[in-house]
């Protein structure tokens, strides 16, 4: 899968976002001419769009806009056409007190923040939450062992 960056993003932070996001798409087994766009947010703007949204009048780390209902309706798609898969807003702001909170580095909790806005791109929501928690640990145990 591709990722667009639109926004602040150093490139160090660029390439642990590509492997991290090579290890999901291949869980998921998403083609690599599939595409979603990653952009970063300030605080104010997270919390207008955290607002409009989802009615929650504080910032958020992440926030995950959808083309598609599930990963099924995914993996039917035409793997040998270009396809977006969404739209992710990241608040570099809350990644960076989030990264103080769970002692991370910036750079781990972004991939960690990515792969959340992923797993809601093809369709697990917190409604769901046993699955997601269960992906996200298991994608972040292969992705901070292998990067």
């Amino acid at each position: 899968m591709k990722i667009l960056f639109n926004g602040y993003f150093y490139k160090n932070e660029k390439l642990k976002v590509e492997d991290a996001v090579e290890v999901f798409s291949k869980k998921f087994n998403i083609s690599k001419n599939f595409h979603f766009t990653i952009h970063s947010l300030n605080e104010n703007e997270s919390k207008k769009m955290n607002k409009k949204t989802f009615n929650r009048n504080t910032p958020t780390d992440v926030l995950s806009f959808p083309l598609y209902d599930n990963i099924n309706l995914i993996n039917n798609l035409d793997k040998n056409m270009s396809e977006d898969m969404g739209d992710m807003f990241v608040c570099r702001n809350i990644i960076k007190k989030n990264a103080k909170i769970y002692n991370k580095d910036f750079v781990e909790e972004l991939q960690y923040i990515v792969i959340h806005g992923l797993l809601h791109l093809i369709g697990y929501s917190h409604k769901k939450n046993d699955k997601l928690k269960i992906y996200e640990s298991e994608l972040m145990k292969r992705i901070w062992n292998e990067s």
